[in-house]
């Protein structure tokens, strides 16, 4: 490789060059392939409702980079009398539910913003695919898809509403959590908060326990569905019930367990008699620990807190106002505690250890386990949003909807159905004939292929030289392409 360039080239150099190259191939492909599906539609098009109003060039992002193309404008005549221009290929492909920018794509910057800054995603994604984006282009997209999972859950809602939903999985017990995450806001959604920042809302609903592999000691929940956002007490309640629904036969769920810090929002509407609220342990022991100055005093109370032992555990709180010599500042922390305790006495006693209630037998291969999964859950969620960082209320609520998906089994299959429109039978069929022929062509011989790659410029005849692209320019100097193969 040295006698080609004169200069040390990378594997990585030629890696990328090659894959560089076969990008440039697929795009020749996929345009013409696009741009025979719009001549069809064209053809086939009812001219009486849709008037040709010439050609317009533009590009599509995708994985291997921008793909130009040409498609007819239509102007399209309504059964009212007015009038509106479209693209029958944007229609068909679903392009217009997203712009023009891949699905494949999307879900790329999608997976990578529920992690990485959107400027840490920009780099990515020009890193590992032929396609460069800014990051106000992935502040874009994700903007988009998040108002469009916000619109879909507001149509469950009103589904539940209107008693339209019926799932028909059945589960015995249903084990529910919820918690809120304070974010520092910016702008115009700083004037309006508390203090600077705002609460968002997280809950998820899961089905129980499973080991995580046979002999493990680690434990996963199964069946979890989350979602996020900054909503009102009453919005989160019907979006939790109408997920519920919508998944499970309602009529066959003997417990629904709730399990929460205490904060009210949390309960709002969770009174029904299959409903049961547990005070997150996590919680109640982080309370304990914040406001009981004498350590050995902590452990007596958490203890009889857990046993059910509440009268106990109140005495002694009482107790420890008068050794602390009724200093002002421990006072106020005790009776911060008490009013903590007494507020949710119903839920001090963990589900499992309350004799009232006789719980049903857990489905095979599940385990019903003591709650407390959500702190693990709104830390997924903080590692993105916190750290020194700043939201608009309609960025931090958009983004939290698409780690809520990401949370759940079918990210990909979840995103598509938002952002992909289906295409249509007869199209499918002849994408896939196409398809065919092109592997089959390319089998037998380049020169022979569908689409005539060897009528094409020795790649990179129009870019910036690298080392690796002049070893590659090289080598087709040197050889004809049908004479490139490994021996």
């Amino acid at each position: 490789m040295n006698s080609l360039t004169g200069n040390k080239v990378t594997f990585k150099e030629i890696e990328r060059s090659f894959f560089e190259i076969g990008c440039e191939v697929a795009k020749i492909l996929m345009g013409e392939f696009l741009a025979k599906l719009d001549e069809e539609l064209c053809k086939n098009r009812n001219k009486a409702e849709l008037r040709h109003k010439g050609v317009r060039k533009t590009s599509i992002k995708t994985l291997m980079g921008e793909v130009p193309l040409s498609r007819v404008l239509y102007k399209r005549f309504k059964d009212d009398g007015s009038t509106e221009y479209v693209f029958l290929l944007d229609e068909e492909l679903g392009l217009d539910t997203i712009g023009l920018i891949s699905p494949n794509l999307v879900e790329k910057v999608l997976e990578h913003s529920c992690e990485m800054s959107y400027r840490e995603v920009s780099q990515a994604v020009s890193d590992f695919t032929n396609q460069s984006i800014s990051h106000q282009g992935v502040w874009n997209i994700v903007q988009a898809v998040g108002e469009k999972q916000e619109e879909a859950e507001k149509r469950l809602v009103e589904s539940f509403k209107d008693g339209k939903l019926s799932g028909s999985r059945e589960v015995p017990v249903l084990f529910e959590e919820a918690d809120g995450l304070w974010l520092s806001m910016q702008g115009k959604s700083r004037e309006k908060s508390s203090k600077g920042k705002k609460e968002l809302k997280i809950g998820v609903i899961y089905e129980g326990w499973e080991k995580r592999y046979p002999s493990s000691k680690e434990y996963k929940t199964v069946g979890k569905s989350a979602f996020a956002g900054y909503m009102k007490p009453e919005e989160f309640k019907y979006l939790r019930d109408a997920a519920i629904a919508k998944k499970y036969n309602v009529d066959e769920i003997v417990y629904r367990v709730l399990n929460g810090d205490g904060a009210a929002w949390i309960r709002n509407g969770h009174d029904l008699e299959t409903d049961i609220f547990q005070l997150d342990p996590y919680h109640l022991a982080k309370s304990i620990i914040r406001n009981v100055y004498d350590k050995q005093a902590r452990r007596h109370i958490l203890r009889w807190l857990k046993s059910g032992e509440i009268e106990k555990a109140l005495d002694k709180i009482e107790s420890l106002k008068y050794e602390c010599g009724g200093l002002e500042s421990e006072v106020k922390k005790l009776t911060t505690l008490e009013n903590y305790i007494k507020s949710n006495i119903d839920g001090i006693v963990v589900y499992k250890d309350r004799e009232n209630i006789p719980l049903p037998t857990a489905p095979e291969g599940i385990e019903y386990r003591t709650l407390g999964t959500m702190e693990r859950n709104v830390n997924i969620f903080a590692k993105r949003m916190k750290g020194g960082k700043s939201w608009s209320e309609r960025g931090a609520n958009n983004l939290s909807k698409i780690i809520a998906l990401k949370m759940e089994k079918g990210f990909k299959d979840k995103i598509s159905a938002l952002i992909s429109g289906q295409l249509s039978e007869r199209l499918t069929e002849r994408f896939v004939e196409a398809l065919s022929l092109t592997k089959a062509a390319v089998k037998k011989t380049v020169k022979k292929s569908l689409y005539p790659i060897h009528q094409g410029q020795i790649p990179f005849s129009n870019c910036k030289v690298t080392n690796g692209r002049k070893a590659i320019r090289s080598m087709f100097d040197l050889k004809v392409f049908s004479e490139m193969v490994y021996r």
